[in-house]
């Protein structure tokens, strides 16, 4: 996985975050972690990036890397 990429999601780029979430999800440069992505997919949600919205929506109804109650 690319370094930038993470430095640019550590300093609260929404674009950065969806793109390291998806890659937690798929294993793509990094090990496949559930909890890794829904992190990374809610930092991005909560800055209004719509697609991070909807993933981290259906990881909640998958019960994905999420704790339900």
């Amino acid at each position: 996985m690319d370094q930038a990429l993470f430095k640019k999601a550590e300093t609260g780029d929404a674009e950065a975050q969806y793109l390291l979430a998806v890659a937690f999800t798929s294993g793509l440069g990094v090990p496949e972690d559930d909890f890794e992505a829904a992190r990374w997919f809610k930092k991005a949600a909560e800055q209004g990036h719509e697609e991070a919205q909807y993933d981290l929506g259906l990881m909640y109804i998958a019960g994905l890397g999420v704790i339900r109650d």
